[in-house]
């Protein structure tokens, strides 16, 4: 049972490394990768190409407790500490997103984009009441019924997207993308169970539990020669597997629309992965239903370990059968609003919602950033998540003729001391960019209906080259 717990920990903090909010640069729209967020945001030139698999790299992280908060590298965990950082539901989210391709066209009031990136998206849910009970023991529970929630959530595929963009006139612009998926390796896991009853008499326990998994990786399962129950996995993953390999076929959409009135704002909001991957090749169905009696000592936290020892046999998973599964991808919604404080600079905000069968992860971001520079661009951001409520964020990017490069943090912090951070972000890419004339980039054509902010013109930024605005008329 320790070794179960511990491969559990391990395993919740290895995909915790990944997640994808990217609060600081949905409203960057400067930079390419921006569209990957909103897809009716469209390139302000004519080409747009991604630097193969450099294009963009996004890293994220989203946990309940931090690496210090959970008493790491102390001889003693603080239980208490750890209980009081912990919500009645828990989330580990997570996410990485690599950018293998990007060409992006504009012709008039169209932008055309594809896209191929590799993804993988994760998610972990647990209760709290199991962790109080492993730190103080069952006493707290004498007489009830405690309920361990547990699910899953994780895919990694690659994904082939279309994008189309128009511009309806008066600064409005709709986007959609169609997305074709390729699964690679899948697991799902919800609505799983661990009960735990102590008699209020002869402090019996009683353990109930009722798991099933579905999953898709390439491999041949191990089964106990005694019980049938799974006692390992051969894994037969091959880089052929991941390149060009149409199976697990799935299909998804991402909507957009962006609107800047007269008066300066401005107006954004997003639908993305509205879709699922049908997983139907190198499948597997894992479940376990059974209950423990449990009538040794319980008396103290010390003997608790004998316990523990015995849980093993309430965790063995059998493995059942191999059909096939679907699996939604986790939808998102973004939004943001933004009004020009100053001459090239914008201050706004920006909602996120995410939706799994692990959870559903939020954040709000305040933001900084600035507005109609050719040259130089960049934002500051402070965000606050369901499980982080400081986090100062940046981006900058430099336009260097065709040649352009970006980096985006939403939490500098978790840069220079990410053992005390519940949620982190970082992402890098290069771009070149052709044709940023004044018929489809930077010049007074594009920006001819864009406001003049009601500040004037005082020399702000005069060191950054930018673009007159009018009148709007």
């Amino acid at each position: 049972m320790r070794k179960l717990l511990a491969f559990f920990s391990c395993f919740c903090i290895y995909i915790s490394v990944f997640a994808q909010q990217n609060m600081t640069l949905y409203q960057m729209h400067d930079i390419t990768q921006s569209n990957f967020l909103n897809p009716s945001v469209a390139s302000d030139c004519k080409w747009n190409i991604g630097f193969p698999v450099l294009g963009n790299i996004s890293v994220a992280a989203g946990i309940p407790v931090s690496y210090n908060g959970l008493g790491a590298g102390e001889e003693y965990i603080d239980g208490n500490r750890l209980l009081s950082s912990l919500g009645k539901t828990n989330l580990f989210s997570s996410n990485i997103s690599l950018n293998i391709l990007t060409i992006g066209y504009r012709a008039g009031d169209m932008y055309y984009q594809f896209t191929m990136n590799e993804k993988v998206s994760a998610g972990v849910s647990f209760s709290k009441d199991p962790v109080e009970l492993m730190l103080k023991g069952n006493a707290p529970y004498i007489g009830k019924t405690l309920d361990a929630n547990i699910a899953l959530s994780l895919s990694l595929y690659s994904e082939y997207g279309l994008n189309v963009a128009y511009d309806f006139g008066d600064n409005l612009w709709m986007g959609a993308r169609a997305k074709l998926l390729f699964g690679r390796i899948g697991a799902l896991s919800a609505n799983n169970t661990l009960s735990l009853d102590t008699d209020p008499v002869t402090y019996a326990l009683r353990l109930n539990s009722d798991l099933l998994m579905r999953a898709s990786i390439p491999g041949t399962v191990k089964s106990d020669p005694y019980d049938g129950t799974v006692s390992g996995f051969n894994t037969e993953l091959e880089a052929g597997y991941f390149i060009f390999n149409p199976v697990n076929v799935g299909g998804a959409v991402d909507l957009g629309v962006n609107k800047v009135f007269e008066s300066g704002w401005k107006l954004s909001a997003s639908i993305l992965n509205l879709g699922m991957i049908n997983w139907s090749k190198n499948t597997h169905l894992f479940s376990q239903k059974s209950t423990l009696n449990y009538t040794g000592p319980t008396s103290g936290i010390k003997q608790w370990s004998d316990f523990a020892d015995t849980l093993k046999s309430v965790v063995n998973l059998s493995h059942t059968g191999n059909e096939s599964f679907s699996q939604w991808l986790a939808p998102e919604i973004m939004a943001g609003i933004s009004y020009p404080v100053m001459e090239y600079m914008r201050a706004g905000l920006t909602g996120y919602a995410g939706f799994s069968s692990a959870g559903v992860p939020w954040a709000i971001t305040a933001t900084a950033l600035t507005d109609n520079t050719s040259n130089v661009y960049g934002a500051l951001s402070y965000t606050v998540t369901n499980n982080s409520f400081v986090n100062i964020g940046a981006g900058l990017g430099f336009r260097l003729g065709p040649f352009n490069i970006h980096a985006i943090t939403d939490n500098i912090m978790a840069l220079f001391n990410p053992a005390s951070q519940r949620y982190a972000t970082i992402q890098f890419g290069i771009n070149f960019k052709f044709g940023c004339g004044e018929e489809t980039g930077r010049g007074p054509k594009k920006y001819k209906s864009v406001p003049c902010p009601s500040f004037g013109h005082s020399s702000f930024l005069g060191s950054i080259s930018s673009v007159p605005c009018s009148s709007g008329k």
